[in-house]
């Protein structure tokens, strides 16, 4: 991925290892009791240049430690214990699943927040005849909330009340049943994660959304335990909006947005664990150091691009434990050899020190390679040349390096089939949802892993939005389903409201002035919906096929779609 945002420029331009720490224990050089540089050994050479005052220089044959004889490194035994730590939490259920990565917990603290941040503004929200009454937010309605949501990245419309739209050809009549729409703008509107009362000056710049941030990596890292080979790539969640860490990418689709480093399975892409990118100007080393902390000493290889790769970068991490395999650029560290070279197409050159390789192949463009877990070697690959019909012989660590770094590509291709992302104001909620997003994706992996027919992703998001909406209800019969989930209280039902009231066809249902007789020619009449809510409001108008007086617009509405208005 090619980066022209200049935050990135400049984490680039940070990553220096100059004062990596080499082994304090091994001999200094004594060059007055040394007769043969020859017998010297190489690794006292090195530090003898690094730390020496004296003015003699070492020629570079003697310095040099890039050799063009291969000798494979001897890879460790893996020492991780992939899968699920706690068999007591396989699941059997899709909701099961789910509750590994999203508890009740979560709600409780979600609606904590989001009641605390409406009374710290009541000022902004502003109350009026036409807005519905606050009351706090509950648990089961945060479910119902949030699996609405969910719904929402199925049910594909332009603008969010598009959901509850009385035309009946666009109708969606499950969104009402569950929540009013002003219901859900208040929801909406409150939705908050962290108290903006204990922010300061130094507060992290993530700080709206650590506690969240915290909670998901915790449970990413703590549930599942991802096999040896693992990938280190990069996200973008689109954001057009005003953002000091906002980044730009002029040749990716998605050219605006919030850069989040995921950490991946190389197998299934689940993913074990994320940074988001806040221009903090750290090294890029520290970066890496972030992501894979909870996966070091046991031997995973690591697949990256050429962003994170470098000779320094492959030496600290081997220092970690961690052997590493991604392509490089020519600055990184490479030996001049392979700076510039001539090669043909199909031709390889390698030069190698110690346990690294690095490896130049010529395809139609030249391509770079770092590597601490493979030989030299070149293989036929399952790429077929389309001239010749033939399979394209490539270097080993090419063939492993497309293999597994397809994790975080599954991961975004999952993500983005039914994404719950949906338009806000709020960089907040895009990133929270995200986030979230990446959760049901894992507890999908992690359910699939345990079970032997598998299921598709569409089901595992529906089944779970509808066990949200319908959690902690008395089980009902279906057909009375949509009585018992309204949001609004029961009325009685007037004997004189007629039968064809909810007949859905609402180009009968036409508003017509109320005809006066005598002196009076514009009569007034109690609106039907307004008195049910026991609210004293006269209207002008009535419907002409129901002969039931209404206000214009919303009671209009309310009278022919809802049950209980």
């Amino acid at each position: 991925m090619s980066r022209s945002n200049k935050n990135i420029d400049e984490e680039i331009c940070a990553d220096r290892l100059s004062d990596f720490s080499y082994d304090s224990d091994s001999e200094s050089l004594d060059t007055a009791e040394s007769d043969n540089d020859e017998i010297i050994p190489r690794s006292q050479v090195f530090i003898q240049k690094r730390i020496s005052n004296s003015s003699e220089t070492i020629s570079d044959e003697v310095t040099d430690e890039w050799s063009s004889i291969d000798n494979p490194p001897v890879l460790e035994e893996f020492l991780g214990h992939p899968g699920i730590t706690d068999m007591a939490n396989v699941p059997e259920s899709i909701a099961d699943a789910v509750k590994l990565f999203i508890g009740d917990d979560f709600f409780a603290y979600l609606v904590t927040e989001s009641n605390r941040y409406y009374y710290q503004n009541m000022d902004q929200f502003k109350i009026s005849r036409k807005r519905m009454k606050w009351r706090d937010i509950t648990i089961p309605e945060m479910k119902k909330f949030l699996g609405l949501i969910i719904l929402m990245g199925q049910v594909r419309k332009d603008a969010r009340d598009d959901y509850w739209s009385t035309d009946p050809c666009t109708s969606t009549p499950f969104f009402s049943r569950t929540m009013s729409r002003d219901r859900f703008r208040q929801i909406w509107t409150a939705w908050h994660f962290n108290n903006n009362e204990n922010i300061t000056d130094e507060s992290d710049r993530l700080y709206k959304v650590r506690p969240i941030l915290n909670y998901f990596s915790e449970k990413f890292n703590n549930i599942y335990k991802p096999k040896q080979q693992i990938s280190l790539h990069e996200g973008i969640i689109p954001w057009r909006g005003r953002l000091f860490f906002k980044v730009y990418n002029a040749e990716n689709i998605i050219k605006y947005g919030i850069l989040i480093r995921i950490l991946s399975e190389s197998d299934t892409g689940y993913i074990c664990n994320f940074q988001v990118y806040a221009a903090q100007g750290s090294p890029l080393i520290e970066t890496i150091y972030t992501v894979v902390s909870p996966y070091t000493d046991v031997w995973h290889h690591l697949y990256m691009d050429n962003y994170y790769n470098s000779v320094d970068n492959t030496e600290a991490l081997l220092q970690k434990k961690i052997r590493i395999c991604g392509t490089v650029r020519k600055n990184r560290g490479l030996p001049e050899c392979l700076k510039k070279t001539n090669l043909r197409k199909g031709e390889s050159i390698f030069r190698r020190k110690k346990d690294i390789l690095v490896q130049v192949w010529q395809s139609k463009k030249e391509v770079s390679l770092i590597s601490s877990i493979h030989s030299a070697e070149m293989k036929k690959s399952s790429n077929v040349d389309r001239t010749t019909r033939k399979k394209i012989i490539m270097p080993n660590a090419l063939i492993d390096y497309n293999k597994y770094m397809k994790g975080v590509d599954r991961a975004d291709q999952y993500l983005s089939y039914y994404s719950i992302l949906r338009k806000t104001v709020k960089w907040t909620k895009r990133l929270t949802m995200y986030i979230m997003n990446c959760a049901f994706f894992n507890a999908y992996v992690v359910y699939n892993s345990t079970k032997m027919q598998k299921i598709r992703f569409k089901k595992f998001l529906h089944d779970t939005a509808q066990h949200w909406v319908t959690d902690e209800l008395p089980e009902i019969n279906t057909d009375e389903l949509p009585e018992i989930i309204i949001e609004e209280p029961e009325q009685m039902i007037s004997k004189r409201d007629p039968p064809g009231r909810l007949s859905m066809d609402m180009r009968k249902h036409v508003l017509e002035k109320i005809v006066g007789t005598g002196k009076k020619k514009n009569p007034q009449r109690q609106c039907r919906v307004c008195a049910a809510k026991k609210v004293r409001s006269e209207t002008y108008f009535m419907c002409n096929f129901c002969g039931v007086p209404l206000h214009r617009g919303k009671c209009f509405e309310r009278y022919h779609t809802v049950k209980n208005y």
